[in-house]
């Protein structure tokens, strides 16, 4: 029997397999209430990361935390984002409109969830990894 984990591993990797045969990975830059700098959201393999199987989220494009990618059969995406020692940190969906929901919470030891939220913003896609860059 496969465990639920594995089983949401292995669909990632699917989804991140079709993202990655693209010839050009999806680089969005979003801007999401709450947050002072704009979020971006770069798919393998636009990432300055070697690993090549991670989407990647943080305030410069290509680099930041780690993150699984899943293509909602309806047009939406979603990143699950990993914090350093791999536990999910937070949930951004990507509707095909381009409005973004972040959610976000802690885990404690005992395995409680505490300190939830969501907030909501847009995302624009640039045309490359270097077009998103700071100049």
């Amino acid at each position: 029997m496969t465990n639920p984990m594995s089983k949401m591993i292995l669909l990632a990797l699917a989804a991140l397999a079709v993202l990655a045969t693209d010839a050009s990975a999806d680089v969005l830059r979003c801007k999401i209430e709450g947050f002072s700098e704009s979020i971006f959201i770069t798919s393998s393999p636009d990432t300055y990361q070697n690993d090549g199987q991670y989407a990647r989220i943080g305030i410069s494009p290509g680099i930041g935390n780690r993150a699984f990618a899943f293509a909602d059969r309806m047009g939406a995406h979603v990143f699950v984002e990993l914090n350093a020692d791999g536990t999910p940190a937070g949930l951004l969906t990507v509707q095909k409109d381009m409005r973004v929901i972040n959610s976000r919470q802690s885990i404690d030891p005992s395995g409680m969830v505490f300190a939830p939220s969501q907030s909501t913003g847009a995302c624009t896609r640039c045309e490359s990894l270097k077009a998103c860059s700071p100049r």
